[in-house]
């Protein structure tokens, strides 16, 4: 079975297609850390080498030598370590908030974001502080999967299952690059053979597990998590991500931006479909230069203005889009979003909703999923992590 072949980020082409490139094989620890990457944007520095610390790129650099200086060097200490603060604080907030029984929540969509904040951290199991709340948020979601392979508790069953499924398969895959356990694998594996059963004739997903329907929001995970698993040396074939590209493209609008079910502009799911493209290797595909420039124009602002109705959603994928495009769409976005997150934590290190489809009213959304999103969101600064490379 071919598997999944792509290039990196700084792999670039000019014609908006993946190169054919086989990596090598990783330690687990490491593959781990290189499956973090997909959540967070981050990439491994050559040889296991630790790089400089981050310089937020398009603030630091001077415009005649390109180097910062020792003030600048200083103000971005200051930046990553009130980051650094920030995460710490939602993370023991996160503590408190899992059960007994390692969930945090009923649907595992809160569940797979809370373990990913964790490692988004550099938390992995088996070692530090935060190793029992790894294992049993681990052992919770495990023994939810039904015998279809689907990640979803009982009682939730009926509530947007592949939601469920894209997120705790990602999530148990980038487990599965830290800790190879045999149960853990297995159940990757049927995870990932269930997905691809699971695509629909046009290359997408949609709610329910069965081929019949897509949409750009739904499908996107699924890709994600698919990519993750490939990291994994769990095997996907190429026909499913190729299928999987072409619908996202199909929702693309012809003047930037992606549709929910076809071409139009919807801001979270643009950003969502930016980035499922550049995971995949197209970062110079014309749909995803126009959905950067239409992303660019959006407000960041605590709301549901410009029609961001599901915000931390849209926060989630938009900072990984700009960063992976790099130049001034990253360099005009991070300190935004940064400031806004810092700005808005409350004291006992959560967050609350701004409003609007992630409400308090939703079933669904709550202070675990928003303070765990927020957290990814500024997981793009951490140092701990090898440097980042585009």
């Amino acid at each position: 079975m071919d598997s999944v072949k792509h290039r990196q980020p700084n792999d670039r082409q000019p014609h908006g297609g993946p190169r054919s490139v086989r990596a090598a094989r990783r330690t687990p620890w490491l593959m781990g850390l290189t499956l973090l990457a997909i959540v967070c944007g981050i990439a491994l520095p050559r040889h296991g080498l630790r790089q400089p610390p981050l310089q937020a790129q398009g603030e630091a650099e001077t415009p005649a030598s390109g180097k910062s200086s020792s003030a600048e060097i200083l103000t971005e200490a200051r930046v990553v370590e009130r980051v650094r603060g920030a995460v710490d604080r939602s993370l023991e907030y996160l503590v408190t908030q899992q059960r007994p029984d390692g969930a945090w929540d009923g649907n595992n969509a809160p569940n797979a974001l809370a373990l990913l904040a964790f490692m988004g951290r550099g938390h992995v199991p088996g070692r530090g502080r935060y190793r029992d709340v790894l294992e049993k948020g681990k052992r919770f979601v495990l023994r939810t999967q039904n015998e279809q392979g689907v990640f979803v508790p009982q009682r939730n069953a009926g509530s947007g299952p592949m939601y469920q499924q894209g997120l705790a398969t990602l999530a148990m895959a980038e487990l599965y690059g830290m800790d190879p356990d045999p149960e853990l694998e297995a159940k990757l594996r049927k995870a990932v053979d269930l997905m691809i059963r699971c695509q629909s004739p046009k290359g997408g997903w949609r709610y329910q597990p069965n081929p019949s329907d897509q949409d750009l929001s739904v499908t996107v995970m699924q890709i994600m998590a698919l990519r993750a698993a490939n990291n994994a040396e769990i095997p996907v074939p190429e026909e499913t991500i190729e299928k999987a590209v072409n619908y996202v493209r199909s929702c693309a609008d012809p003047k930037g931006g992606y549709g929910y079910q076809g071409p139009s502009r919807k801001p979270p799911v643009t950003a969502a479909g930016i980035v499922s493209l550049q995971l995949l290797g197209y970062y110079d595909d014309p749909t995803v230069s126009k959905g950067l420039d239409y992303l660019s124009s959006l407000p960041v602002e605590w709301g549901t203005g410009g029609g961001i109705s599901y915000w931390y959603y849209f926060h989630y994928y938009a900072i990984q889009a700009t960063y992976q495009a790099g130049g001034q769409h990253w360099a005009n976005w991070h300190p935004r979003i940064r400031e806004l997150l810092l700005e808005k934590q409350n004291a006992d290190g959560s967050w609350d909703s701004p409003g609007g489809s992630e409400g308090a009213n939703v079933v669904g959304p709550n202070k675990v999923y928003w303070t765990s999103m927020a957290t990814l969101v500024l997981e793009i600064y951490m140092h701990f992590l090898p440097a980042y490379q585009r």
